[in-house]
């Protein structure tokens, strides 16, 4: 079907408008877990004019202790630097920029996918980022393909390199190049095959056949590597079913897709037989087959697939989209109709569930972002220690403070904060490092070396379990802890793991320590500051 040239520039453009429009901000400030620790890892690049953690060219792709994919909190720092705009603001401009029929079929199924929506929305996650550029490979890859050219080639390395910089995901894309020569290998026999065979190959029962035995290729080895690995096993569990049964574990397969890239799933599923059933096969074709194929294995990641798959979805969804305006294309008026039909079908998913995505994604409340503007004011050298993971995390992101513990929700023992705040030198890390024996690498493992005298989380909980507030010397020294930062909900304790603990530190603090601030839900204590005698008080200790 052909579609003039204002039509298709009108349709992209009603495509970023609607893009834009769904990505407009539903909250005061902004939202996610991991927006907030890059967030923070972006307010040391503007603070210091360098990024602590880059000990060496590895740590920018995060293959180093101590670091993180730096592509993000580079980009943050950058644009806030030369737009002359706080950090926060920046976060929300490049969220929203993220952003014939086949082609605008795979612009709308991609830019309206749930999960890329809900990651663009006024979130520093580097996921977006990573979502954002995965479809700039694909087509570097391709165009490499159709225009071996020096320009193509560059492209194709820069778009890689910033992706294997934005996270740690990238190494997942080694399946896309494997699918690609592959794919190249399986064109060249076609075209031996009609070289020295064209009988065979060129004769009409053959091209009939060949169709239906290439789908079901497709579903024979979809089939094995579904069952024959354990991949259903990670999804015995769902919100809406539960159980070991092949049918429960498929059933919460495709919703866990689904609710990553809404319609595109089953449009994709449309696509694949069109991709059977095309003349004149390019390399698109069994590319896109054998990259779906290739990454059947890897939805053993259940809380990641959604994020890697969905270009893949979205260009066979794209075919499929196409595939069934064509079988209409003979009746203008049904076509309009069905493709009407279906844009709407997709947008109406994708909304819906967006408004899921947003109602379970954590924001900063207006306290924490009240408090954290008092703690910005105070512009102390001490650090913070927080009784909350997430919420110290917000608070430094926001104030620019030194905050303990580091790495956000998680409360990581070792996280790139360590070396941005300052707790440990960049000698410390390389003085301490320990290579790590080939058989223990697994595809989770963030680097080849570890340093296992940096243990952060276990000192945080040192500090905050120091009965009568006596902090030990040595964690005085390199971590100098000013200030108590408390969550009221959770007074003399604090929050790890879905688990409460006690905090005599805490205890302590509610005797003896000064209260600087209190907003209703935190609370800040001044603690003990070097050469600042402690004050009197009991010791409130847990076993009290």
């Amino acid at each position: 079907m052909r579609v003039g040239r204002r039509t298709t520039l009108a349709l992209l453009a009603a495509i970023v408008v609607v893009s834009l429009l769904v990505r407009y901000p539903r909250s005061d400030h902004e939202v996610g877990v991991d927006s907030f620790f890059v967030h923070t890892l972006g307010q040391s690049i503007v603070a210091n004019g360098r990024a602590e953690w880059i000990l060496n060219p590895f740590s920018f792709f995060g293959w180093y202790p101590l670091s993180y994919p730096s592509a993000v909190p580079f980009l943050l720092g950058s644009s806030a630097d030369v737009g002359s705009v706080n950090l926060e603001g920046s976060i929300l401009l490049i969220a929203m920029m993220l952003d014939p029929v086949f082609a605008l079929a795979v612009a709308f199924l991609y830019g309206m996918a749930p999960r890329f929506l809900s990651f663009s929305m006024w979130s520093a996650s580097s996921r977006s980022l990573f979502m954002a550029l995965l479809p700039a490979l694909i087509w570097a890859l391709l165009a490499y393909y159709r225009h071996r050219s020096i320009l193509q080639l560059a492209i194709l390395a820069v778009t890689f390199t910033l992706l294997i910089a934005t996270h740690r995901l990238a190494v997942l894309l080694s399946i896309v190049f494997v699918s690609f020569l592959a794919a190249s290998v399986a064109l060249m026999a076609l075209r031996i095959l009609r070289l020295y065979f064209p009988r065979l190959v060129l004769q009409n029962s053959f091209r009939r056949v060949a169709p239906h035995l290439s789908l079901l290729g497709i579903i024979a080895i979809a089939a094995v590597m579904l069952f024959g690995t354990k991949v259903l096993d990670q999804y015995t569990s769902g919100e809406l079913a539960s159980g070991t049964q092949p049918q429960v574990q498929i059933f919460n397969l495709g919703i866990s897709i689904a609710r990553s890239s809404g319609v595109a799933l089953p449009l994709a599923l449309a696509g694949l037989v069109v991709t059977t059933r095309q003349w004149n096969k390019t390399l698109r074709e069994p590319f896109l087959a054998l990259s779906f194929l290739g990454f059947i294995p890897t939805l053993l990641l259940r809380d990641y697939a959604g994020f890697y798959v969905l270009p893949i979805l979205a260009i066979l969804g794209g075919l499929g989209f196409w595939g069934i305006i064509e079988l209409f294309k003979k009746r203008p008026r049904v076509v309009v109709l069905v493709a009407v039909t279906l844009t709407l079908v997709v947008a109406s998913f994708s909304t819906y569930v967006l408004g899921v995505e947003v109602d379970r994604t954590p924001e900063i409340a207006s306290t924490t972002y009240d408090t954290s503007l008092y703690g910005k004011m105070m512009g102390t050298p001490y650090t913070f220690i927080s009784n909350e993971g997430l919420t110290g995390v917000q608070f430094a992101s926001i104030s620019g403070g030194r905050i303990l513990p580091v790495g956000g929700a998680g409360t990581s023992f070792q996280s790139p904060e360590l070396l941005a705040f300052g707790f440990f030198s960049g000698d410390e890390v390389n003085g301490g490092l320990v290579r790590v024996s080939i058989q223990d690498l697994t595809i989770e493992s963030d680097s080849i070396w570890v340093v296992p005298g940096i243990q952060a989380e276990r000192d945080w909980v040192l500090i905050l379990q120091s009965p009568g507030g006596n902090i030990d010397a040595s964690l005085e020294v390199r971590y100098a802890p000013g200030f108590l930062l408390e969550l009221k909900s959770a007074p003399g304790q604090f929050l790890a793991y879905d688990n409460v603990y006690c905090s005599e530190l805490g205890r302590w603090a509610h005797q003896s320590a000064y209260e600087v601030y209190d907003n209703g839900r935190e609370t800040i204590w001044l603690l003990h500051l070097a050469g600042v005698p402690k004050s009197g008080g009991g010791s409130g200790t847990c076993g009290q």
